[in-house]
């Protein structure tokens, strides 16, 4: 089995839209006040994924030179940056967290170190962040972050991405995954019902910790796990459409 079914077939046993309904346990019955933030939990909803491909490969906005600071670079590079919307319809939200899991294929860097002293690459590069927002008013609402051109230039473009809804205190209210053609079985991020006990897959060993069956690699890890992806208020995209963003603690 080569490496990218290998991995095909785990996605397709792990990856899966999320929600909280998938992990709660039977706690008995429960208060008045329980089972309506209950209710108003559920009206909590992601509406709409980042995309992945050309799309969500972006130059940061140009600003003109002044005092005499002149770019040193031959051009503007892409950032990726992830971009998804989410809904409440509480008055206010008092805080709000968004988890977001990022794989990589470095198939698709776009330069490639050659040299016989190169650190060889894993096949695919793994990005983790968590965001939390306060302060939310009743509508749609965006959450983003991006990856620096750097990362995208040496370790290849997403391939899956996932994102969870999460309550201060650990509730999962809702959770969505999209892919690219390496997941065609799962075409927008659906899943099946056999498949929904296994939404994790970052937290899944056989994902995360699968090491590479075939060539002269074999053995190493199929996965590596890196620092990177950053908030959107870290990154030159922080003043467009800022309006959209609700504030970060």
């Amino acid at each position: 089995m080569t490496i990218k079914k290998m991995l095909c077939f785990a996605l397709a046993c792990a990856c899966v839209a999320t929600v909280s309904a998938q992990r709660r346990t039977a706690r008995g019955s429960k208060s008045a006040a329980e089972e309506a933030q209950d209710k108003m939990d559920a009206k909590v909803r992601i509406s709409q994924m980042p995309s992945i491909g050309p799309q969500s490969l972006i130059m940061a906005p140009a600003l003109s030179a002044q005092g005499g600071l002149q770019p040193i670079s031959k051009g503007r590079r892409q950032w990726g940056v992830f971009d998804m919307t989410y809904r409440t319809q509480q008055k206010w939200t008092e805080d709000l967290t968004v988890n977001w899991y990022v794989l990589c294929d470095t198939a698709k860097a776009k330069t490639k170190d050659k040299s016989k002293s190169a650190k060889r690459l894993p096949p695919y590069v793994y990005y983790t962040l968590v965001t939390r927002y306060v302060n939310i008013p009743e509508g749609d609402h965006r959450s983003c972050v991006c990856l620096p051109p750097s990362f995208i230039e040496r370790y290849g473009e997403p391939v899956v991405i996932s994102c969870e809804l999460v309550t201060s205190d650990g509730k999962l209210l809702d959770g969505e995954t999209v892919l690219s053609n390496i997941g065609k079985p799962f075409v927008g991020g659906k899943f099946t019902e056999e498949t929904k006990d296994k939404a994790e897959w970052w937290a899944n060993d056989e994902i995360i910790n699968a090491k590479i069956q075939k060539g002269p690699e074999k053995g190493e890890a199929l996965i590596e796990v890196r620092q990177g992806l950053v908030d959107r208020s870290k990154s030159p995209f922080y003043l467009v459409n800022n309006a959209d963003y609700e504030a970060i603690q």
